[in-house]
């Protein structure tokens, strides 16, 4: 795609001098009184100042490699950069445990039409990598949230029972912390979505589940616990996930497996799509649950498979490098995501949650 740096060269002095404007993050939060993440509540000036400039800092970079690779792909001055509503914006998640994560969010201009995305990113990783992907992905219709989950990033502190900040100790972080993030981190995730859904700014029905690395773990158990959630009389709860994107997926994380999502019919029938490079540390992995997959499939669909996708990349590369420097990923991504998930009344029909 042709540009010229002139262009390039503005969009990113745009996009700084309007996130320096604008440098807090939005909370998402049932309180609606309460403005303040939860680590700037009990902190002192200097420490909420020195949190507040990681934030911009981390923020710029997240909404400088959006607007590089939108110019990239032709969006020029759309709707998106026309109405505010429709701009990347940080928000505070405030989980049901009381912890404040940060999360990017790109909005859709596509209604009730618009596939809502949760990309969730790798242990020991942030969401700030991702914004590549994220813009393909807006530019393809989709809303994408992108939290960063406890422990990582903008979400590494939490409140004590002291009213205390403190870190989190990601080399303690265990398994009863993989369940916190899977039952209250992503949970939040998805409840910001159900706002947006009610509000008519996509449609939850339609949701979409990527994870690289050890987030492959977390978006398969997140969507193995998304299908168990039964509706209750009209009131929808669960079986919004619609589709599973694994990058450079890793067997465990914490002492908790992906295999027990891949013995679950409910995910087994998603469409999936593993993404992989050929001689990377992953690509054994990635094959050995991709024959896994084909076994259910081949057996449901009487010999045939429909409904996964092994991509194997030729490189060493992993995780958000294979993302960002590899030509093929994000580009199959955003087909597959088209591709499979409909969004439509007569196949995911859009359904109010409140």
């Amino acid at each position: 795609m042709d540009y010229d740096s002139e262009s390039l060269s503005t969009d990113r002095k745009q996009v700084q001098e309007s996130f320096m404007r604008s440098a807090v993050a939005v909370p998402y939060t049932n309180d609606p009184s309460d403005l303040r993440p939860r680590s700037s509540q009990a902190t002192g000036r200097d420490q909420v100042h020195d949190s507040t400039r990681r934030m911009v800092v981390t923020f710029l970079v997240f909404a400088m490699s959006i607007a590089v690779a939108s110019v990239a792909l032709g969006q020029g001055k759309g709707k998106a950069k026309e109405d505010p509503k429709l701009k990347l914006r940080t928000v505070t998640l405030k989980t049901r445990d009381g912890i404040a994560l940060r999360a990017f969010y790109m909005p859709s201009d596509k209604g009730k039409e618009a596939i809502p995305v949760i990309l969730v990113h790798e242990w020991e990783g942030q969401a700030s990598p991702y914004g590549k992907l994220v813009a393909a992905l807006h530019n393809a219709g989709c809303a994408v949230l992108v939290p960063d989950y406890r422990g990582h990033g903008g979400s590494n502190e939490y409140i004590d029972g002291r009213g205390k900040t403190q870190t989190f100790n990601l080399a303690t972080m265990n398994r009863r912390d993989i369940d916190a993030i899977l039952s209250a981190d992503l949970e939040e995730a998805k409840q910001f979505l159900k706002h947006e859904n009610d509000a008519g700014n996509l449609n939850l029905n339609a949701l979409v589940m990527i994870g690289v690395r050890e987030g492959g773990v977390l978006a398969s158990h997140f969507a193995m616990r998304d299908w168990r959630w039964p509706s209750i009389g009209s009131k929808k709860q669960g079986q919004d996930v619609k589709a599973l994107v694994l990058i450079s997926p890793e067997k465990q994380l914490k002492g908790i497996g992906i295999d027990p999502t891949l013995m679950d019919a409910n995910v087994l029938r998603l469409p999936i799509m593993l993404v992989a490079g050929d001689t990377s540390s992953e690509a054994s992995e990635t094959i050995r649950i991709a024959k896994r997959i084909e076994v259910f499939k081949k057996k449901v669909g009487q010999g045939e498979v429909t409904g996964l996708n092994q991509q194997m990349v030729k490189t060493s590369l992993s995780g958000p490098a294979l993302v960002n420097e590899s030509s093929e990923v994000i580009p199959a991504v955003v087909e597959f995501v088209k591709a499979n998930v409909n969004p439509s009344n007569d196949v995911n029909p859009w359904v109010e949650r409140n």
